[in-house]
């Protein structure tokens, strides 16, 4: 079965230079639950500890995060039953030691005046002011049905020690994305050129009409694979058992072909640099991957997915277990192994494309398509 073209031609790797200058970039889309809430909490937290974040910053960050989500399950202005989730977006950014937290939701027009005036007074006031005005409000007990009246906002200004920042984008008539970000500085932080909202919900609308639903973009090691296999969970969930354990084995060779095989343009650094993506196309799952390999490797590399494409099934396996033996014998592990079994599982040509960037370095996307069912 012949699988659909690219995503878009230089997408995926117009996304990896981009968000390149930071150190963290992970960006959802979809469907908030607590239960997903509490999986994007449990990876933030692991790639914090893991580059050695101060125990203040990662408690800061964690609290932005926490307040963040929650904006985004208590005050989307969709009914929960909508077809309207891929209006809610998370986006958590590191660069140049200063964190940035953007969360979107769709909000109805009439509240946009009282909610900007919110956010306008808690930024024209000053860290004790900030204090004194969120005794007042605790005091006062203004309570709306989704939650407190602006505590939380005036709580992350408090915990930032940054002002806020926003942007309605106009929906519909009755509609618009409202975007919010919070900046939190380290210690050693310097001016850096962070994502503008304005840029991220131009990024929001791609995805939206690519229909991709989640972005990684990090130093992949083995602790954040399998922290970033839980959350993918939700996504492969349809089918039965054997269509689940299909999908996920898929992004598990994904994935470790990047910790595994991924060049470094710094080879000192720990974790290997790449991006993930899962998303939609014609009735299809689309699990993409992308990273760098240095330019002496291309023509092996194409050389053996063009083979692998260019074989049937009874083919792969016979040379899969080839492989196998001969690997046994030299108590070896083949790494291509993961492509013939990427075809194998999906029963389609993995696409892929090779971007060359410089006289060193190349830049490589896999692509791989699963029906959903």
């Amino acid at each position: 079965m012949n699988s659909p073209g690219l995503i878009k031609d230089t997408f995926i790797y117009d996304l990896f230079r981009d968000l390149s200058g930071h150190t963290l970039s992970y960006i959802y889309q979809g469907n908030f639950s607590i239960d997903l809430s509490n999986k994007i909490l449990a990876l933030a937290e692991n790639n914090l500890e893991n580059i050695g974040e101060s125990t203040s910053m990662r408690k800061k960050v964690y609290f932005i995060m926490v307040e963040s989500l929650q904006n985004i399950t208590r005050h989307n202005d969709y009914a929960k039953n909508s077809d309207q989730g891929d209006c809610n977006f998370f986006v958590i950014q590191r660069a140049a030691d200063n964190y940035y937290v953007t969360s979107g939701n769709l909000i109805e027009n009439t509240n946009i005046p009282l909610l900007e005036s919110k956010l306008q007074k808690i930024n024209s006031l000053d860290k004790d002011s900030l204090k004194e005005y969120a005794k007042e409000v605790l005091v006062q007990g203004e309570l709306s049905d989704k939650g407190g009246a602006g505590l939380g906002l005036i709580e992350m200004a408090r915990k930032s020690g940054n002002k806020l920042a926003w942007h309605f984008k106009p929906i519909d008539a009755m509609h618009s994305h409202f975007y919010f970000q919070i900046k939190v500085s380290g210690k050693d932080a310097t001016n850096d050129s962070p994502t503008a909202l304005n840029e991220i919900a131009l990024i929001h609308t791609a995805i939206k009409e690519l229909k991709i639903d989640l972005i990684y973009q990090v130093d992949f090691n083995q602790e954040t694979i399998v922290n970033l296999l839980a959350i993918t969970e939700g996504h492969i969930a349809n089918g039965g058992l054997a269509v689940k354990k299909r999908n996920f084995n898929i992004v598990v060779e994904l994935l470790q072909n990047i910790f595994k095989h991924a060049d470094e343009r710094s080879p000192e650094k720990e974790g290997k640099g790449g991006i993930f993506l899962i998303g939609e196309k014609d009735q299809n799952y689309v699990f993409m991957a992308g990273n760098l390999v240095r330019n002496e490797k291309v023509p092996a590399l194409k050389e053996k997915l063009d083979r692998i494409n260019g074989m049937n099934t009874a083919q792969l396996e016979e040379l899969f277990t080839s492989i196998m033996r001969d690997d046994e014998m030299r108590g070896d592990k083949s790494a291509g192994l993961g492509f013939i079994d990427m075809k194998l599982k999906s029963q389609n040509n993995l696409q892929y494309s090779l971007t060359p960037l410089d006289n060193a370095f190349t830049f490589f996307e896999i692509n791989v398509y699963l029906p959903k069912n």
